[in-house]
């Protein structure tokens, strides 16, 4: 099986990861370029009815993703796609010279080892069949093997024997926020209308990896986790160190919140026997910016929660209560220890006059309301108008939507201990499997593999841009949108720093994907490893199956030549 393929998708991996493709950053865009070269080498571009680089519409960095388009006998299209960005390789610390550079570190495996010696099991269980890289696995092999792929049917086209369309798509930004799919949505949709295209859904080559250890299946996904980032502006009350009970310091509040909230498996999602991971903070801090003997009055951080099935609103009151919860045991016991403290003072009078602290917790949907109420909706819609234009200009999304929601704070005038609960860039709709003819056709090719151990699961379990295929009709994003400071209608003017979906572009699309992609380990980590023999040459015959089974449903009368 690995024969027709090995040698030329481990040629054009190396090619792609000797690119360092950073996101977000120019590099991305060197990696778009390299794609289009190899699809047309060899004189294949007039074998493509389109093909070229697509602009990401606004991007600071000048982006842009690539793709193809290969028309066959039949307007039923199959697409093939990945990201070509990847993460910093700060990780790999004396041998980040070489993390771009596979042979580099291939001559170095000893040193790896000692960075992550969890890679001695492996090397000693595949010995000779790992390739070492930043963006090996994740995933410039599965980009790869769609190019070995897509190339082989560029040559049949060209012979008139391509009995179904075929469009390739590389994108940008995935390790980010996405903007490279979410402009390849525009792109598919203008290829449609354009062509008359049936678009049969979408297979995407983002990397797998061992559930467990000894795990020895090699999986296929029929849909995809996503994702909710929540974050939380914690208000105490300022005071001099030396007089700590007449204030509450705002780090102990979220220090309390983030023990109860993060790795939390009761927040978990499961669904029909898949279990997502809990919540991890990404970032957490007081909003202090020099010393002082003042408490930390203001404080925030953000939740990276994934989803199966869970809604924003559903998300939203969940941690309300939690909230609520947590304060209310923070601060009993502060006033417990205000009692044990004034007592031991020699004060007993002074214990009878102390009063019980209190807290609120509110949604941003919830203070903007209320402050609407008291100010005027008009005023308050001035008023962080202003805060937005305002806004620095080297604040992330994550940080602009804090700056809006403390504007706001600062507007109520009311005063803490309190939580106010908001959203934040990005979102990821999850996707469940939807019954279609792509996933019949997976299902069997899988099945036609016992040696493989291949086994198709619902949700693929990392963060991935099949979220932006197809949005489930039944997610209601109401709160979403209400709960996002900077949230931006599509075709409304837009602000600097703002952010929107093209929900109803999403929609329109409507693709059914999957993923079946390379296998290795260690992505974002300096053990990041791609599996030679599957990658290379296993996963670009079983992409080249899939593609013939549909092929063969067209109802062409010929289907594509065997690759066995």
């Amino acid at each position: 099986m690995q024969s027709i393929w090995y040698d030329r998708v481990r040629q054009y991996t190396t090619r792609l990861v000797g690119i360092r493709s950073v996101s977000p950053g120019k590099g991305e865009l060197l990696g778009a370029e390299e794609v289009l070269g190899l699809l047309l080498a060899d004189g294949l571009e007039s074998a493509y009815t389109a093909s070229g680089l697509d602009p990401l519409i606004g991007d600071p960095h000048g982006r842009q993703n690539a793709y193809a388009f290969l028309r066959g006998r039949s307007s039923r299209t199959i697409i093939l796609f990945g990201h070509i960005d990847m993460v910093d390789t700060a990780d790999y610390g004396p041998l980040e010279p070489w993390a771009n550079d596979p042979e580099g570190l291939a001559a170095r495996q000893d040193a790896l080892v000692e960075l992550a010696p969890e890679l001695a099991e492996d090397l000693a269980s595949h010995p000779g069949d790992w390739m070492f890289g930043r963006g090996v696995i994740d995933m410039k092999s599965g980009v790869a093997a769609t190019i070995a792929v897509m190339r082989r049917l560029a040559e049949m086209a060209r012979e008139g024997n391509l009995p179904l369309s075929v469009v390739l798509l590389a994108t940008a930004d995935e390790e980010n926020e996405s903007a490279g799919v979410l402009q390849a949505v525009h792109l598919l949709l203008r290829l449609r209308e354009q062509y008359s295209l049936e678009y049969l859904g979408a297979i995407n080559t983002d990397y797998t990896t061992a559930r467990y250890p000894g795990d020895e299946h090699r999986y296929i996904y029929t849909g995809t986790i996503g994702k909710l980032l929540p974050g939380f502006l914690v208000i105490g009350r300022e005071s001099h160190v030396g007089d700590p009970f007449r204030g509450v310091d705002a780090n102990l509040l979220a220090a309390e919140l983030i023990r109860d909230l993060s790795m939390n498996d009761e927040l978990c999602d499961v669904v029909r026997g898949q279990s997502t991971p809990p919540p991890v903070t990404l970032h957490a801090t007081d909003l202090k910016t020099r010393y002082d003997v003042q408490l930390p009055f203001l404080a925030y951080f953000y939740l990276n929660v994934l989803t199966f099935s869970t809604e924003p609103g559903e998300l939203l009151a969940r941690l309300r209560q939690r909230a609520e919860a947590v304060l209310s045991r923070i601060l009993e016991r502060i006033d417990a220890s205000e009692r044990r403290w004034v007592q031991a003072g020699g004060d007993p009078a002074w214990v009878e006059r102390l009063k019980p602290r209190s807290a609120i917790v509110l949604t941003y949907a919830e203070l903007y309301a209320e402050v609407g109420r008291q100010l005027g909706q008009k005023d308050v819609d001035a008023e962080l108008a202003c805060a937005w234009e305002s806004c620095p200009g080297e604040l992330d999304a994550r940080e602009r939507c804090l700056y809006l929601v403390r504007r706001l704070w600062t507007l109520s005038g009311k005063q803490g201990p309190a939580v106010v609960i908001y959203y934040a860039p990005p979102y990821y709709p999850h996707l469940a499997a939807t019954p279609c003819l792509l996933h019949d056709v997976v299902a069997g090719v899988a099945a036609a593999h016992p040696e493989l151990h291949l086994e198709v699961q619902e949700y693929y379990p990392f963060i991935s841009d099949m979220s932006y295929l197809r949005l489930d009709p039944s997610i209601d994003l109401a709160a979403l949108k209400a709960n996002i400071p900077t949230w931006q209608e599509p075709g409304t003017t837009a602000r600097p720093g703002s952010y929107s979906l093209p929900l109803t572009a999403i929609e329109e699309l409507g693709l059914p994907a999957i993923n079946l992609g390379p296998y290795g380990g260690g992505a974002h980590q300096c053990s990041e490893r791609a599996l030679m023999s599957y990658s290379f040459g296993t996963l670009p015959q079983l992409l080249y199956e899939v593609i013939e089974r549909l092929g063969q449903l067209t109802g062409e009368d010929k289907s594509l030549p065997s690759q066995d």
